[in-house]
This record gives structure tokens, C-alpha cells and sequence, in this order.
């Protein structure tokens, strides 16, 4: 320890040394490490200055006294802990040969030998004057480093505890089915061991996924679920968790698959072909051990079949059962086992020990493929879930609506269908579950429960009583190989009889349910589904002129199917296919029998017993011996050059309405004494097949393109290779030609099937000619090696790729190269394999009727949006309505015509399969043109299956009728026709119609239409009364195209419109419209009013005169208003009690500001003068301004004469009235006696002004430019 006068020196030397240049100063650092073989010490500062620089950490063993042995041990009282070994130490810091303490807490770190890996340890500070110990907390790590923090540093000892954990059994228990009795059955999970630090705790008690901890007990003592987290084990303990069931619904996926067992078509007939039990749904021809939906007499005759299979008892007894037959009873007669016999190893393909026509599809092509089955898409089940038991509860629709409920009445499509079927596949895992593991089922009909796709554990088939029926699956599964993952797969059916039970439970840990087969079914079997394109289609939207002065027309829409299907046929397609066949050399071998020709008699004998669909031998006989021991050997069979392999050397086939024998290199006529033979060999059964489809897609669809290629062996069995051969060209299919060519073929050799699909797809490359294009690969085993694998798998990409569809074809193949073609090789659903010559067939006649037969098309809609330019009468409209269609009047004038939910069939002897009319007349609004389109794209349009396409826009000539109207303005006089002839000229063309706006007028100033002005000339004409001009209109309009001119003939007639077409006139006149101009004028009124008494005063009549100046041309005008006998022209004079008043109005006056001013008269001042208007005014003393045809009263005005604005909206129209009022008061001047027009009143006389001759002014003067 160091005081404080050490610390001042020891600051004062710090500041001394970071004076002195030449004196090298300490290092500050944070870490401080120390090691021997003993012992390693590693002391971390916070802070670099919690120590003094130059401080060094010491580190020196103490030995452990007695005395301290006992405090040790005293520390420790009420531990569980051992001790196992002591050591100390004195940990120290040391600068300048003095001990220093850090400034802060610091952190240290103890490795030392005698903690081991795994051991826990204790550090103790000894404090020497208490003799006692002080626990540092230490943590001890993994791998046995010992950390602990201090601010002091002294003796420290350390007590090795060594490895003291716990062992620890938790054990696993359902609540509910607990008994102390019997603790085995009630577990659900295996035992858990651990070993834990004494006094830890178990962070989680939960081990079930599905179930909730209810309480735990530690070596008997009960501990509620608040209280685990408390728990602390100091012992080695048994655990008990007792849990509790968590309770939930769960909802799995599952396919559903409804059975149309007496199918009626359009017509209203019932058809066997039609049916789930349709003869074309079974894979073989065999009919004595087929399987079907129904009993035998609830199906139609032709597929009533009374199967008989073999069941084996429990007693090892064997007995026939009625797998067809409804059997009554609950007892174990009822139950026909043996049906079903697994999955394939994909798990998809239900594997039954009988035919059966398709029940459970493996996947959508397959199901497409199957008549009389409909996937319910979007079914589900809801099971009520209760820890790892699941018990069906309820059938969801694809609406989350209950469908069908669980127990009696378990009927989902109805009431009344008692024939569909249900799949679901559950998977789960074991890990450490040990509960129940079982399946439960009481229901009809058939049941049956596949583990891992091999094993049947519950069999229940057959058409019966509801049955019950439990495995414990516990006897199937191994125990140990917890971490596999099983599949457990249910199948159940609903065959009929008149009952609908099921009940389903099972109890499997971590479980899921899920679909395994994908069973959406593809709109285009076998081709991979894709949605429909334009090239699924064919559809035409057409328009013909019906009447060109009326202006009707004909929509025509029609469509037509191009899409294809294994279904019924309705219409033959055109396609092109290209056939690859593998020649290798076991092609000869035998499918059934002995490997040699069988003789079935000369020909003339067998010859109308032959089959003219199959291939037959000349086994051809040659004399062999020495007389007269000679024989007739056979010599019809040779020897393969490459394989060994025999072979029949010399096909017969019924080629050109002959049977002809293939002899070498050529076919030649048979001799009756030609002896026939078969040879049942897979050639054989492949130029039967093939010769089937050539024959099937001549007749039916004889533009059709069919080529072939093969591959096979040559040289000999030293010194061999395989190579493609093209046989036959791609060309126009000659049934003669190609049967000559597929029953000419021999074998031998290796398979490799690239070398084929190298020629079919050269082949096709060539054919542009829009056909849907195929490559038909058939095959007997796999390829020879692995570069041919490898090249053929590059071959089918490639062809794929280019969008042709690769169909292969197997006979006789293990899984293995099934599953390559299927997956590697074929377009997808495009894979067929076959076992026999039947099967083989068969699945030429199919893949022959797809490529080449077309279906309907069902949920069309066709809609055609009519332009608003046109319009549907009120009778069409009924007519469209009544044939199905929707009609609706848009508020933008568009109509929508639409058909909805169409069945759209191939074309049947060159008509559609869909069409459809529609009768249009163009508004009386329209104004016409060429080239104008009837329909709004993009909205109009066909479509179907999820793909929309536009529907064409066909152009049609509408005859151009328009006409202008009259218009007319007012105007103020003096104003010119800047404002007022353009928009005049648009109002006459009433441009509602943007082909209007196209119009041009031209002006006239006489009804004859001779004197023409231009619009900028009228645009400055300034009417000085009403006046009319005449205009004539004409429209400019696009040349009509070959499409529109083609869509507008009518007998033979083009009709279109010129390329300017003029308005129609008024009748009888030469111009089309008027545009009238009336001019308004303004009025003056002036009123003079003086008393009675004045009036007699005077010495004659009093005589006042007024001067009015149109400030804006600079017109002057004068008015004069006489009192006496006489008064001035146009003048009126009231006499009332006390006044008299004299008024005179001045009309006519233009658009202008105007001054009005009295004229000084003798022996009378003015005494008022007053303006009442409606125009802009202003009072001046003896005069008044106004603004006439200018700016209203209320308007403000500037009263600039010469730049003046008119008001907008016509306002200035309404300013055309002006009062004014004058009131004098007699006066006498000096010197002047009179006031009579006696007295000669003498004024200037503008130039514009004219004199009056009447001294007494009897002659009013008006004078005005």
C-alpha cells in the first residue's frame, strides 16, 4: 500500500520525467499478464491510468496454514460443494519497490493446473487480521479458467471443488392417464438423463410439442407450473412433468374425387362411355377382374362387371369374394381384402391388385385423362386436435363452408352422390415418442390405411356396412430409427349402396397432413398443363355495310376450339409427329410364349381369319435331308448379326387391300400356299401399335404430317455401334406408304434414343407450317451407357425447348428407366408405359386421338364493347337479350355486349363452333368518316381459362351527314366583329364531335353565296344596322382504306365518302348556314324643367340649347328645348301646377363616351343638372359624362375616350340609356330686356353643325355626323 505522500512523489516524478527530454518515459497499459508452469494470471484494467506507469504485476505462491484450512472450511458450511484441492496466492503490483492499488475495479483471470477441464472452483480473499475468508464470487469457465473482480490485491486462495453435477431423469407423462400403478402406459415420451451443476436449474420442462406442462414432481414433491422456474436440483433426482393436452382444430389438405357413374349427355341419354366404369378407362381389355364404382346393378349394363377375387381368411382358408357386390353385416365376410396392395415409390400411384379404371389419379394428366372423374379442388379436412390425436371432425369446401360432418351422413357433394372417393397422406416422425401410435376407422365403404407406401395395416374394401377397424402401428415400426420420417396414407371410397359413414382418429407425433398428388387437372392432356394461348383458339370479329344511307351495319363474332383432349371426339386437328423407335435387339424378344414362329395355316385357308390390324410371318419352308429322308424345315426365323437374337424374317401385312409379304427388301403377293405364323415378340406388338396409330391419324385427320425415325444396331457381336436412321420423311401421312415402312422394321443391337430424336427433330424444324408439333419415343429399356443417357436427356431439352411435346412410350420397363423417361424424357403427364401387346396398343389409340381430336372450349366470355359513335336499337337489344347475352348503355356512350359462361366447339364442316351477330346504326350524332373502327379495344375481348385476347378492330366507310346552324350576335353600333365571328363560326359547327372541329366555314355577304368575305375581313366589318351573312361548310376527310372499303361494299358497290364533303344547305338556298348580327344603338334623353312664373317674366320664349360630343369619334350634336307657344321639333311639354318641363330624346348614338353640356341662355342660370342612367357616368357642373355600350353603372370608368375597354359577357349591351335634367332660374342681366327669340342669340356653328334659317329656332336643329 502506498500513502498519500508517496502518491504526491510519485506525481511530482511523473511531471519531473515529462520535463526531462533525455529521460525515457513508462508505457500506460490496460492488460498485465503472468505465467509459470503453476500458474497464469492475466489482470485487465478498465482504465490505462487506474495504475501508475511502470507498474508491474507480481504474482508469488503463499502456503495454505491450518488456520487457514479452517476458515476455508467455515466459508464453505451449508454447501454441497467438495473440496478437493487448495492453493494460494499473493497477488500484488509493484512500482519502484513499493506495492500500488489500482484506481478501479479490475478484472482477473486464474489459469492453474489444478483445475481441470469441467471443474468448478472458489476464490477466496484471506483477510489476515479477521483470520477469516471473503468470497470473490468467482465464475468458473468450461475449460476451467477462474475469473473473479477486486480494487485491492492480497492473498487470495482458490478451492478446486472438481466435477461434483448431478445426474438428473425427467420423465414424460400424459396427465390423464397417469396411475401410480401402472406409470409405463401413461408416458408419451422416452426418459431424458442429464448432468447439471448442484443447485442449477431446468430452464424448460416442455418436451411435447402439442401439450402444456400441468405440474411437476422432484423426487416425490409436487411443484405447480408457477412454481418451475424456483426449482433448484442439488441432488441426482427423478423429474416427473405431467402434461396436459393442448386442444386446437387443424386443418389438412386432402384430395377429393367425385364419380359420374350413369352419365347423361347434352341430349338427355345415358352413356356407358361416359361413366367412371367406361371400357376406355381401364388399362386392359380384360374385363373379368375389373374394379368400379357402384354395384353391378347400379351400373349401366355395359359396365356391369361381377369381379371375382381370391381372400385369404384368418384360419388360412381362401374364398372367393364379389368385389362389385354390396355384402350386408358387420362381421369379417363383409370386408373384401386384397383390392389395394400399396404405393408406387413415389407415392403418387395407388397400386391395386385388380383394374380398375382411375379411381385415384396419380396426377392431373391422369385425371384429365379419366372420363367420368372431377377433381373437387380446394376440399379440406378439419380434425379436432387433442395433443398428438386427431379425430376428423368436418369436409370444408373451398368457401371454408361445412361440406359434410363426420359419423352417418358423410356426404360432402350432396345428398344424393354416393359415389366419390378421398385421399389424404399424413407424415411424422417418432423422435423420442413412445405413446400411442394407431389409426382408427368406422365407416363404409372401402378403407384402406398404407404405411410407407408398402404396407397395407388396415384392409376394410368393399361395398358394406359401416365397419371398425384399429392398427397399433407400433407393430410395424421399428423403435430405434427415431429420426425417419413415415408416411401414413388413407384411402377411402364412398362406391354406393344407399349409406355414407366415416369416422376417422389417429394419434401420431409431429404430424402433418398433406397432399401428395398433385391432381389439378390440365385443360390439355397429356401435354404439360399450361394456360390457354391464342393458339388454343380461332375467333374472328367481322363488320359488313347492311344499308349505306341509313348507316347499319353486322358485327359478326365468331370462335372456334383448336385446343385438344384425351375426351370425346368432336373435332379432328391437323398436327405434325415425328415416331422414334428403338430397334435395339431385344425387341425380339417374346412378351408371351416360346420364341419362335407358331404356325396358323397356309393362306388360302386363314386368310379371311386374319386380322387386318396386325402383323403376321411367312414362315417360309425349304425341303432338307436326303432322299428319301427329306423334310420340310422351317427356315422363317434368323439370326440377329449384332445381339444373337432370332427374329422373324418375313413380315405379312395388309397394306393397299392385299395381304403382302415382305421378302427382300420387298413386299410381294402371297401364294395360297404360303404358310401364316405369329411371333408374339415386342416388334410385333410395336408394328401392331404403330401401324394403328398411321391408320387411325390417316383416316381422321389426313393433312396431318407423320415421319419416322429410329435407332438400332450394326455390324456384328465383335465389332458393333448404334445409329439413327430416318425411315420416313416428315410428310403428308400415306397410310399405304407408312405402313410399308413400320412393318419393315428389323432389330438388333444397342439402344441409344438420341440418335432418333436427332432426325425427328431436324425433321420438325422444317415443317413451318403452324401445326402443334410431337415426337413420339418408344423404347424397351434403358439406353446402353450413361453418354447416351446423358445425350438423349439433351436431345428431349432441346425438343422441349423448341415447344414440341415429347411422348414416351414404354414396354416392359423397370421402374428405374420408367421414372428416367417420365422425369428426364417427356413432356410433363407425357410418360405411358405397358406391360403387354393389348396395353401397347392401346396407348397408340390414345396418344393418336389426343394430338389429332379437339374439345370445346367451356367458360368463355366474348365481350365487344360497340363505340359510342354507333348504337343498338331497342328491338336489337331485345333480340340480344333473348339469345343470352348482356347488354348495357355506358354513360360514355359505349354499349357492352357480352355473352358469358360460352361453350365454344371445334369447327364442324367449316362453320364455327361459336357465333354470334350484332346489328349497329350510327348515331344520329355521328357524324361519319371513313375508316371508322365499330368497337374500344383493349376492353373488348374473348377469353377463357385465364387468358384474354383483344378482339380485332375492323374498319367500316360511314356515310358523313352533319349540318350547321344559324347563329347570332348583338353588337353596339360603332363596334367591329373581332370578338364575336370566331366563335361564331364554332357555334355554327356545334363541335360537340371532334371531327367538327375538322369543319371550315366560308362567309358570304349575299343569300347567293357570291360575294365571299374572309374571315379577317369579317372579323373588321362594323354593321351600322341588322345584318345577315351566309356561310357554307366543309369537311376534309381521310381516303378510305382497302379494309374499310372491302367492310362497305354492298352488291358489288364501294361506298365511302369523298375526300371533302360539304354540309348540307338550307332548303331551296345556296348556303348551309346564317350568322345574324343585330346592332343595338343607345338613347338620350334631356329634360328641362323651369317654374310658370319664369316663363311669364320673360320677354319671349325662353330658348336652351345643349351640346352633346361623342368624345370617342368626336361627333357633335346639338338639341334645343323651347317654353312658349312654339316649341322645338320632337319635343314634349308637360305643364304641371307650379313647372313646366320640356323633353327631347336623342337616338341612335354608337358605342363611345359622350359629353352633354347646357349652353349659357340669357336671363336664366342653371340651377341643377342631374343624370340618371345605366351606363357609367359622371356629374361636372353644367355637364354630365357617360360611357353608352361602354361600362355599366356600376361599373368603375375611366372616361378615356380614346382608350376605352368594353365590358366581357355582353354587360356593355345593357349601358344604352342616359337621362339628363336641367332646372333654370329666371335671372335679368343689365342692359338686356328681352328674353324672346325676338333677341338674336348668336353661337359658333361646328363645321359639322348646319345653320337654321328660323330666327325663332321654330326649326330644331339635330345636327350629328
Amino acid at each position: 500500500m502506498t500513502d498519500d505522500t508517496e502518491s504526491t512523489e510519485a506525481t511530482e516524478a511523473i511531471e519531473e520525467t515529462e520535463n526531462t527530454e533525455e529521460t525515457e518515459q513508462p508505457e500506460l497499459k490496460t492488460v498485465f499478464d503472468y505465467s509459470n508452469d503453476a500458474v497464469r494470471v492475466v489482470v485487465t484494467l478498465s482504465n490505462e491510468t487506474d495504475l501508475p506507469a511502470g507498474a508491474e504485476l507480481v504474482v508469488a505462491p503463499v502456503a495454505v496454514t491450518a488456520e487457514m484450512e479452517a476458515s476455508i472450511d467455515k466459508a464453505m458450511e451449508g454447501e454441497s460443494k467438495e473440496k478437493e484441492e487448495v492453493v494460494a496466492y499473493d497477488i500484488s503490483f509493484v512500482k519502484d519497490g513499493k506495492e500500488v492499488e489500482p484506481g478501479a475495479t479490475v478484472q482477473v483471470q486464474l489459469s492453474l493446473a489444478q483445475v481441470k477441464e469441467g471443474d468448478s472452483a472458489s476464490v477466496y480473499h484471506f483477510d489476515e487480521t479477521k483470520n477469516e475468508m471473503l468470497d470473490m464470487n468467482a465464475n468458473t469457465s468450461a475449460d476451467g479458467e477462474v475469473t473473479f473482480g477486486t480494487d485491492h490485491f492480497s492473498k487470495y486462495v482458490i478451492v478446486n471443488h472438481g466435477d461434483n453435477n448431478v445426474t438428473v431423469t425427467i420423465e414424460h407423462y400424459d396427465n390423464s392417464k397417469y396411475q401410480a400403478q401402472d406409470e409405463q402406459s401413461a408416458k408419451i415420451y422416452s426418459d431424458d438423463v442429464c448432468t447439471m451443476a448442484p443447485g442449477a436449474k431446468i430452464s424448460d420442462y416442455n418436451k411435447a410439442l402439442n401439450w402444456d406442462v400441468d405440474h411437476v414432481q422432484v423426487n416425490g414433491e409436487a411443484f405447480s407450473q408457477s412454481e418451475l422456474e424456483n426449482i433448484e436440483i442439488h441432488e441426482d433426482s427423478v423429474v416427473k412433468v405431467f402434461y396436459q393436452a393442448k386442444n386446437t382444430d387443424y386443418i389438412g389438405e386432402a384430395s377429393f374425387y367425385d364419380y359420374e357413374v350413369i352419365p347423361y349427355d347434352k341430349a338427355g341419354q345415358q352413356r356407358a362411355d361416359l361413366s367412371i366404369n367406361a371400357d376406355s378407362n381401364y388399362p386392359s381389355e380384360q374385363k373379368d377382374n375389373r374394379f368400379t364404382v357402384g354395384t353391378v346393378s347400379q351400373n349401366l349394363s355395359e359396365n356391369q362387371y361381377d369381379t371375382v377375387t381370391k381372400k385369404t381368411g384368418q384360419n388360412g382358408t381362401t374364398d372367393d369374394q364379389h368385389i362389385n357386390v354390396y355384402t350386408g353385416g358387420t362381421g369379417e365376410n363383409a370386408k373384401k381384402t386384397g383390392i389395394v396392395t400399396g404405393l408406387s415409390d413415389d407415392y403418387k400411384e395407388v397400386l391395386f391388385s385388380v383394374n380398375e379404371p382411375g379411381v385415384f389419379p396419380k396426377d392431373g394428366a391422369a385425371a384429365a385423362g379419366t372420363k367420368g372423374l372431377t377433381v373437387k379442388e380446394g376440399y379440406r379436412l378439419k380434425f379436432s386436435q387433442s395433443g398428438d390425436t386427431y379425430e376428423l371432425k368436418e369436409v370444408l369446401d373451398k368457401e371454408d363452408n361445412v361440406a359434410a360432418t363426420a359419423g352417418a351422413d358423410f356426404l360432402p357433394f350432396g345428398n344424393n352422390n354416393f359415389y366419390f372417393g378421398l385421399r389424404y397422406d399424413v407424415t411424422f416422425t417418432l423422435g423420442d415418442y413412445i405413446g400411442e401410435l394407431n389409426y382408427s376407422f368406422t365407416g363404409d365403404d372401402d378403407l384402406w390405411v398404407i404405411l410407407d407406401g408398402k404396407q397395407v395395416v388396415i384392409d376394410l374394401g368393399g361395398i358394406h356396412d359401416a365397419l371398425t377397424d384399429t392398427v397399433d402401428l407400433w407393430k410395424y415400426i421399428d423403435r430405434t430409427d427415431k429420426n425417419k420420417e413415415h408416411h401414413l396414407t388413407i384411402l377411402y371410397m364412398e362406391r354406393g349402396a344407399g349409406k355414407a359413414n366415416c369416422n376417422m382418429k389417429f394419434t401420431l407425433p409431429n404430424a402433418d397432413v398433406i397432399k401428395v398428388v398433385d391432381d389439378d387437372v390440365p385443360d390439355i392432356p397429356p401435354e404439360e398443363p399450361v394456360d390457354f394461348t391464342e393458339k388454343d383458339v380461332e375467333y374472328h370479329k367481322t363488320v359488313k355495310l347492311t344499308d349505306w344511307e341509313n348507316r347499319e351495319y353486322q358485327i359478326d363474332l365468331d370462335a372456334s376450339s383448336l385446343a385438344t383432349s384425351q375426351s370425346t371426339v368432336e373435332k379432328i386437328q391437323t398436327v405434325d409427329a415425328m415416331m422414334v423407335f428403338d430397334l435395339s435387339g431385344s425387341m425380339n424378344e417374346i412378351l408371351s410364349g416360346e420364341n419362335q414362329l407358331k404356325d396358323i395355316g397356309e393362306f388360302s385357308s386363314v386368310k379371311n381369319q386374319m386380322d387386318i390390324n396386325k402383323v403376321y410371318y411367312w414362315n417360309k419352308y425349304e425341303k432338307s435331308g436326303w432322299w428319301p429322308w427329306t423334310y420340310d424345315k422351317s427356315v422363317g426365323m434368323g439370326t440377329a448379326a449384332v445381339s444373337g437374337n432370332v427374329y422373324a424374317k418375313y413380315p405379312v401385312k395388309y397394306i393397299d387391300g392385299q395381304w403382302k409379304k415382305y421378302v427382300d427388301g420387298s413386299y410381294q403377293s402371297i401364294s395360297d400356299s404360303d404358310v401364316m405364323a405369329v411371333w408374339t415378340s415386342k416388334i410385333s406388338a410395336l408394328k401392331d401399335a404403330a401401324s394403328g396409330f398411321v391408320t387411325g391419324i390417316s383416316d381422321t385427320s389426313p393433312d396431318s404430317l407423320v415421319g419416322i425415325a429410329t435407332f438400332y444396331g450394326i455390324g456384328n457381336g465383335w465389332n458393333s455401334s448404334t445409329e439413327g436412321k430416318l425411315n420416313h420423311g416428315l410428310s403428308k401421312v400415306n397410310k399405304n406408304e407408312m405402313l410399308k415402312s413400320v412393318n419393315a422394321l428389323f432389330t438388333d443391337g444397342g439402344t441409344s434414343p438420341q440418335k432418333g430424336l436427332e432426325h425427328a427433330y431436324s425433321e420438325l424444324q422444317k415443317a413451318e407450317d403452324g401445326n402443334k408439333k410431337y415426337v413420339i419415343l418408344f423404347s424397351d429399356g434403358e439406353p446402353s451407357d450413361s453418354n447416351d443417357k446423358m445425350e438423349t436427356e439433351a436431345s428431349a431439352v432441346k425438343l422441349k425447348e423448341a415447344g414440341y411435346t415429347v411422348i414416351t412410350v414404354g414396354l416392359g420397363l423397370n421402374n428405374e428407366t420408367a421414372t428416367w423417361l417420365g422425369e428426364k424424357v417427356a413432356s410433363a403427364g407425357c410418360a405411358f408405359t405397358a406391360d403387354t401387346a393389348e396395353e401397347l396398343n392401346k396407348i397408340f389409340q390414345n396418344i393418336q386421338s389426343t394430338i389429332t381430336q379437339s374439345r370445346s372450349l367451356t367458360g368463355v366470355q366474348v365481350t365487344d364493347i360497340i363505340d359510342a359513335e354507333f348504337e343498338l336499337t331497342d328491338a336489337e337489344i331485345q333480340r340480344l337479350r333473348a339469345d343470352g347475352a348482356q347488354v348495357t348503355v355506358n354513360e360514355d356512350g359505349t354499349t357492352t355486349v357480352s355473352w358469358l359462361d360460352q361453350e365454344v366447339k371445334p369447327k364442324e364442316n367449316g362453320a364455327s363452333g361459336w357465333q354470334k351477330t350484332i346489328h349497329i346504326v350510327a348515331k344520329e350524332s355521328c357524324l361519319g368518316g371513313n375508316n371508322m373502327t365499330t368497337n374500344v379495344n383493349p376492353y373488348s375481348f374473348l377469353s377463357f381459362g385465364g387468358t384474354q385476347l383483344e378482339l380485332p378492330q375492323p374498319t367500316v366507310n360511314v356515310r358523313i351527314a352533319y349540318q350547321i346552324t344559324d347563329t347570332a350576335d348583338t353588337i353596339f353600333l360603332g363596334e367591329n366583329l373581332e370578338n364575336y365571328a370566331d366563335d361564331a363560326a364554332v357555334r355554327m359547327k356545334d363541335a360537340d364531335s371532334a371531327k367538327m372541329t375538322k369543319v371550315y366555314l366560308t362567309f358570304y355577304t349575299d343569300k347567293g353565296c357570291r360575294e365571299e368575305i374572309t374571315q379577317e375581313n369579317l372579323k373588321k366589318e362594323r354593321p351600322k344596322q341588322d345584318t345577315t351573312y351566309y356561310a357554307k361548310a366543309f369537311l376534309p376527310v381521310e381516303e378510305a382504306t382497302d379494309a374499310s372499303n372491302a367492310n362497305s361494299t354492298l352488291n358489288g358497290v364501294i361506298y365511302k365518302n369523298e375526300t371533302q364533303v360539304e354540309a348540307a344547305h338550307a332548303d331551296g338556298e345556296a348556303y348551309a348556314g346564317k350568322y345574324d348580327v343585330k346592332v343595338k344603338t343607345g338613347t338620350l334623353t334631356i329634360t328641362k324643367k323651369i317654374s310658370k312664373k319664369d316663363i311669364r317674366a320673360c320677354e319671349g320664349d325662353p330658348i336652351f340649347t345643349f351640346k352633346i360630343t361623342n368624345q370617342t369619334t368626336g361627333d357633335v350634336y346639338y338639341k334645343t328645348l323651347r317654353f312658349g307657344e312654339k316649341s322645338a321639333e320632337k319635343q314634349n311639354t308637360t305643364t304641371g301646377m307650379f313647372n313646366v318641363k320640356a323633353q327631347t330624346t336623342l337616338e341612335g348614338l354608337a358605342q363611345g363616351i359622350y359629353k352633354v353640356e347646357e349652353l349659357d341662355t340669357m336671363g336664366f342660370t342653371l340651377k341643377e343638372f342631374t343624370a340618371d342612367t345605366n351606363c357609367a357616368s359622371q356629374i361636372a357642373g353644367n355637364s354630365a359624362q357617360f360611357a353608352v355600350g361602354i361600362r355599366s353603372r356600376d361599373e368603375a370608368c375611366s372616361f378615356d375616350a380614346e382608350d376605352f375597354v368594353t365590358t366581357a359577357a355582353d354587360l356593355h349591351l345593357q349601358a344604352d340609356r342616359v337621362n339628363v335634367t336641367a332646372k333654370n332660374n329666371k335671372t335679368r342681366s343689365d342692359g338686356k330686356l328681352t328674353d324672346t327669340d325676338a333677341v338674336k342669340n348668336q353661337f359658333v356653328i361646328h363645321e359639322k353643325a348646319t345653320r337654321t334659317t328660323d330666327v325663332d329656332n321654330h326649326s330644331t336643329t339635330d345636327v350629328r355626323k
